[in-house]
């Protein structure tokens, strides 16, 4: 998930993977990590063969991010705001639990910016509000939710979203496991709240961690996840109209033409062109 996000997201990786993922393996080996010969240049076949697939999987996720930028950006009560976002989940859209979940801890959180975690030494809605604030000094995002700064910001949420999905399919980690991000956001409030779960029978989802929130937040939060009603797997043209319908809820929500612009860009550019591609192995 890395380097998928350092494939789409950084034109130097693209110049040179092999080379760039090669070094991460040296660095992670020390650690005891293992991997096969020819690790790298089996990721970057697997990122040139899948590339419209993997596209449309990594930008199913920026409506959502977008939808989450505006409703915690904007001035209204915690009601109203966990109102409008449980009228969203009962539209016909792809129902991503975690996702709206997330923006469900976000605006519970806006409302207790005081609270944090012990030995923490920042308030868990600071990492929020850092990981949506915009970055023009770097990656080449700018004061408004432009391509980039989407991409981005679905990137650093993939390795949070994609792992309940890799062990539905088949994939295992072993008895001693740890996940490496330097983001802050993610290991210090995402994974630690809303944490991917697996039920005895194998079925995965994710979670809204009751011991690590204050109670109200925990309620809220579990109040709109228990409002949402999961479906089963759908038809591709039930994919194109739900998540259509996600992107213009999503353009609704801002007032900046510019950022409308943006979504519309990546519906047609990285979701549309992947639409019923499947993901070929090696």
């Amino acid at each position: 998930m890395a380097i998928q996000e350092q494939w789409f997201s950084n034109p130097c990786f693209r110049k040179d993977p092999e080379t760039r993922i090669d070094g991460w393996i040296d660095n992670l080996t020390q650690y005891g990590v293992k991997f096969r010969t020819g690790y790298a240049s089996d990721q970057v076949q697997l990122l040139m063969k899948n590339e419209k697939a993997l596209r449309r999987q990594f930008s199913s996720i920026v409506p959502f991010v977008a939808i989450m930028r505006c409703l915690l950006s904007q001035k209204m009560s915690i009601d109203e705001s966990l109102a409008r976002l449980t009228e969203m989940g009962q539209s016909d859209i792809p129902r991503f639990t975690g996702a709206i979940a997330l923006t469900a801890l976000g605006v519970a959180l806006k409302k207790q910016q005081s609270f944090r975690w012990e030995n923490d030494p920042k308030p868990a809605y600071s990492y929020l509000s850092s990981f949506l604030d915009f970055h023009p000094a770097d990656k080449d995002e700018s004061d408004y939710m432009n391509v980039p700064y989407l991409r981005n910001r679905a990137g650093d949420l993939n390795m949070w979203l994609m792992l309940p999905l890799l062990r539905q399919l088949g994939y295992s980690i072993g008895n001693h496991s740890a996940l490496a991000t330097g983001d802050k956001a993610l290991h210090r409030v995402i994974f630690r709240a809303i944490p991917p779960f697996m039920t005895p029978a194998g079925a995965t989802c994710f979670s809204v961690a009751a011991s690590e929130l204050p109670q109200e937040a925990f309620d809220r939060i579990a109040g709109v996840v228990r409002s949402l009603q999961v479906r089963g797997m759908s038809a591709l043209d039930e994919q194109l109209a739900r998540m259509k319908t996600i992107f213009k809820l999503a353009k609704a929500w801002t007032n900046d033409q510019r950022e409308r612009d943006a979504l519309d860009e990546v519906f047609s550019e990285w979701w549309l062109p992947g639409h019923g591609v499947e993901i070929v192995p090696l």
